[in-house]
């Protein structure tokens, strides 16, 4: 979580070239208040994967995609047609299916995944929400990179907590964690650039929800290897893999036409 808050905060100053208004101090108070939504919503969701299951929580947190159109509303007035409810709806149930897996899962992990990723999913869909309502007024070269500061300011309460780069060296994990934490720094500047200039939360997030289908083209990409060795996934998962991607695709069909 640290170093996914602070890979962002050096990557997105590259935004700043292109400008904006900056905004008087006394409104420092909204990039704040999205840094510390970003750090939330990442930690609500490590911990939904950790003290849980991300068989369970995967799912859950695609509930985001009907949690935006129902609150934006009230953050951004927007007025969304019958089509796009359907459209997040679908793509809901492609979320489910995509992450179907064939593994048993204890019955006391299962409240706390669904618990976190409930609460993950409400905090990034704030997050989302008033980077729509925010941004346009500061320009995204301005308000993007002071919240990504923010958020990486605010993760330093949880250094204690973290594990020690020295253990992570001993372990051969950092390598892996720096470039899974810049991949989503990337991912970020993605979608928050997006949102940024253009608004139009809950399309973006329909859009986005295709991460989905990439996921199950790089697992039959991967098949034939991890069917050697016998841990590849069952043909009903990827049969319930390939429905749900093909749902994110008619999501997002039907979101942009």
């Amino acid at each position: 979580m640290i170093l996914v808050c602070w890979s962002s905060a050096c990557v997105f100053p590259v935004l700043s070239l292109m400008g904006g208004t900056m905004q008087p101090a006394a409104l420092f108070w909204q990039p704040a208040i999205v840094g510390a939504l970003f750090l939330a919503g990442q930690l609500l969701t490590f911990l939904a994967v950790a003290r849980g299951d991300v068989s369970i929580a995967a799912p859950v947190l695609g509930v985001k995609v009907l949690i935006v159109p129902a609150a934006s509303r009230f953050f951004v007035d927007e007025e969304l047609s019958a089509r796009i409810w359907i459209a997040a709806a679908i793509a809901v149930v492609g979320i489910a299916f995509v992450q179907a897996r064939d593994v048993t899962i204890q019955r006391s992990r299962i409240a706390a995944s669904v618990g976190y990723a409930l609460l993950a999913a409400c905090s990034m869909t704030l997050f989302d929400l008033l980077i729509q309502r925010w941004a346009p007024n500061w320009g995204a070269g301005y308000f993007l990179p002071i919240t990504f500061a923010c958020a990486a300011l605010f993760s330093l309460a949880f250094v204690s907590l973290a594990d020690r780069p020295a253990d992570l060296r001993r372990l051969g994990v950092l390598p892996l964690l720096a470039g899974g934490a810049l991949l989503m720094s990337v991912q970020a500047i993605g979608m928050t650039l997006t949102l940024g200039l253009f608004g139009d939360v809950t399309r973006v997030n329909i859009v986005y929800s295709l991460r989905g289908l990439w996921g199950v083209l790089l697992t039959w990409l991967l098949a034939r290897q991890l069917n050697a060795s016998g841990s590849g996934p069952s043909h009903r998962t990827m049969m319930m893999r390939l429905i749900g991607a093909a749902l994110i695709g008619v999501a997002v069909v039907i979101s942009l036409t």
